[in-house]
């Protein structure tokens, strides 16, 4: 079984989405990260990367990317589990 791609990934979390009840500021962060991932289709280490610079934003950088940063960090520790089960 081949690994999964970051595609794959954020197509599934987008679809369990719907599941989850999440505050408005968290859902636009996690919509427009999945959706951009989805768009751009980049390789798992291009994806892993950019999960982790967005990761690292604070309050210092403002309310929206600090929401962005919470769920970033959420996304990646999902994507690193998702590729140890592999």
């Amino acid at each position: 079984m081949s690994p999964i791609t970051p595609r794959q990934f954020c197509q599934e979390q987008l679809l369990m989405l719907g599941d989850e009840e999440l505050v408005p500021s968290a859902q636009a962060a996690t919509l427009e990260i999945l959706h951009s991932t989805v768009m751009k289709d980049p390789d798992a280490q291009t994806f892993e990367a950019r999960l982790r610079v967005l990761a690292s934003a604070s309050a210092d950088d403002g309310t929206s990317m600090a929401a962005a940063a919470r769920v970033a960090q959420v996304l990646l520790d999902a994507w690193q589990e998702a590729q140890q089960a592999e």
